[in-house]
């Protein structure tokens, strides 16, 4: 179950920043374009810590693997594995 919270609170913003920042959106208001920054960063981070255990994963595996001769790339195990899940 999710339950979303809403936090109201003031803050003050770089007119300029905003006004650049709108230019690049589609949010008609300064309360949807700071929600469209926020989600946009949460989705980066998110993706970066993806990419960081996909990495360790890899790095793991390739450590595992040392020395033994497969028919198939690490990567290639990798990507089959996420296919799978």
């Amino acid at each position: 179950m999710c339950m979303m919270m809403c936090m109201r609170t003031n803050v003050v913003l770089n007119d300029e920043l905003v006004r650049e920042a709108m230019q690049y959106s589609k949010a008609k208001t300064k309360r949807a374009l700071i929600e469209e920054a926020l989600l946009t960063l949460v989705r980066v981070q998110a993706e970066e810590r993806r990419r960081k255990t996909y990495r360790q994963r890899l790095a793991a595996l390739e450590t595992r693997l040392a020395g033994v001769k497969m028919r198939e790339s690490a990567v290639d195990v990798l990507r089959q594995d996420r296919v799978r899940r």
